[in-house]
């Protein structure tokens, strides 16, 4: 072996050394049996936060984010600021509080499958939000709350619009309640577990079914929101070839006393404009 190549290997050899010894990333490998495991502790802690930040709806100070890991404030501090310093978490410059930032919600937003539906929605929630001069919402579930992944303002002089990221418990939301029901049962069942992992209001699975299989016979929800006071909640599934919801649009009716919309024909056009894009899809 040329002796430059013996220098790098020595190199590299020592570098490790010093990681196992520091403890910053260790790459252990088990052998059973021919498989290979392997540990990184310095990921995993930094993944520990950002899914305790994820399920947390409000900021938490770094002792409580310590206390929820089990863990000291000493042994996630480091990581904490470089995970502040690469943009996945913010700090409250007046109550050094730690909330997500947005940009894991932007990185999932780049996979091919969140890009293959957002192209095939966006222009036809373009039309729809013409045709009825409200704001449709484009709404998928993910660990059992819905995420509104993209949404089209309207020049209405009195509209309602949620912005990108917000999202409820799906079991208590009309648009996670449409792609529930237009489940396999073995894939509803799991989504509910995720819903009851949140707390939230409690429910019962037969009672919640029948409401999902109610749903699922009407094709649709249109009724007062359960959340805002003055929304009617219009909401239809979008689905794939298989006929299960890959996501819903829900359109946020703003309800006027001087309205004269006829609600039906906002429902048909929620309607035909998930058609199209469950047929691109």
């Amino acid at each position: 072996m040329a002796p430059h190549i013996v220098s790098y290997v020595k190199r590299i050899s020592y570098m490790k050394r010093l990681l196992r010894i520091k403890g910053d990333v260790i790459m252990s490998e088990e052998t059973t049996g021919g498989d290979k495991s392997y540990s990184a502790p310095a990921l995993e802690k930094g993944l520990d936060i950002l899914e305790s930040l994820a399920e947390k709806e409000s900021a938490v100070s770094l002792r409580e984010l310590a206390e929820r890991l089990g863990k000291s404030k000493n042994e996630i501090f480091r990581m904490i600021h470089v995970l502040i310093a690469r943009g996945y978490v913010q700090r409250d410059s007046d109550t050094d509080e730690l909330t997500l930032s947005p940009k894991l919600f932007g990185l999932g937003l780049r996979t091919p499958q969140s890009r293959t539906l957002l192209e095939s929605a966006l222009p036809e929630m373009r039309l729809l939000a013409e045709e009825v001069n409200q704001a449709p919402h484009l709404v998928v579930i993910y660990k059992g709350r819905t995420v509104i992944v993209g949404s089209i303002p309207t020049t209405s002089d009195v509209t309602f619009n949620l912005h990108l990221g917000y999202g409820r418990i799906a079991s208590e939301a009309a648009s996670g309640r449409v792609i529930m029901a237009f489940q396999p049962q073995e894939k509803r069942a799991l989504m509910l577990r995720d819903c009851k992992s949140h707390g939230g209001k409690p429910f019962d699975d037969r009672s919640i079914n029948a409401i999902l299989d109610d749903i699922r016979q009407q094709g649709h929800i249109l009724g007062k929101s359960t959340d805002f006071l003055g929304i009617t909640d219009i909401c239809g599934p979008i689905l794939n070839p298989e006929g299960d919801a890959v996501a819903s649009i829900i359109v946020p009716h703003v309800d006027r006393v001087s309205d004269t919309d006829d609600l039906s024909q906002v429902l048909k056009a929620v309607k035909q404009a998930c058609e199209r894009i469950s047929q691109k899809l």
